[in-house]
């Protein structure tokens, strides 16, 4: 299996300002859009049903669950997010970049009181940079001494991904786990199929993908 789409992470929930405000209340949000989708680009048509689990925090932390829907309307398309997040607070609510960028957005280093800060994934855009098509079972020595290793393919909500641990030297504490599929697949997805990110051998925070059809 062969992966030519790089990184589709995010660290925080990539919302729109308007379903922000809602979900800061522990409410159920939905928020409807047509046309153009926030964060995709041009949606390929047809009907679309995707949904995320989110956890922040180790395996007993609240589940969120995050929603997206999408059939045609007329000429366009009618779009609705909804977002399930008990226990939810605005301090809670971050925001990724999604696709490469997203690397960026989780790249935060130290504080400058030394603080421990996220694990750096900037060193992975070298590999979009570079065209490199990420495949199984191989190991890939990256920018500041960070290396990606992947797995054996593996199948997530019907899907078929590559599972690769990132490791960064600065950051021996921790190390994230995260997956790369088919570039037209991880197009119609706001967040990543599956990362976990883990301190100290601990989950630290989880995003992964249990539902997922497109009809086109």
């Amino acid at each position: 299996m062969q992966c030519k789409r790089l990184i589709q992470l995010a660290v925080g929930l990539f919302l729109a300002g308007s379903v922000v405000g809602i979900v800061a209340t522990d409410a159920m949000a939905q928020a409807q859009f047509s046309g153009m989708m926030f964060g995709f680009g041009d949606y390929p048509g047809g009907t679309l049903h995707e949904v995320f689990e989110m956890q922040r925090g180790g395996e007993d932390a609240p589940i969120r669950r995050y929603t997206v829907d999408i059939v045609p309307d007329g000429d366009g398309y009618h779009m609705t997010e909804t977002i399930d997040s008990p226990l939810l607070t605005r301090d809670d609510i971050g925001s990724g970049l999604g696709r490469s960028g997203a690397a960026g957005t989780a790249g935060a280093r130290y504080d400058e009181d030394g603080a421990q800060k996220n694990i750096d994934l900037t060193p992975l855009s070298a590999l979009e940079e570079r065209g490199v098509v990420v495949e199984s079972n191989q190991n890939y020595y990256l920018p500041d001494g960070a290396r990606l290793v992947t797995g054996d393919v593996e199948t997530i909500a019907g899907i078929e991904v590559i599972l690769g641990t990132f490791i960064h030297p600065s950051y021996p504490s921790q190390k994230v786990t995260m997956s790369f599929a088919d570039p037209e697949i991880e197009a119609l997805l706001l967040f990543p199929i599956y990362m976990l990110r883990e301190v100290d051998g601990e989950q630290d925070y989880l995003v992964q993908l249990v539902e997922f059809s497109h009809q086109p």
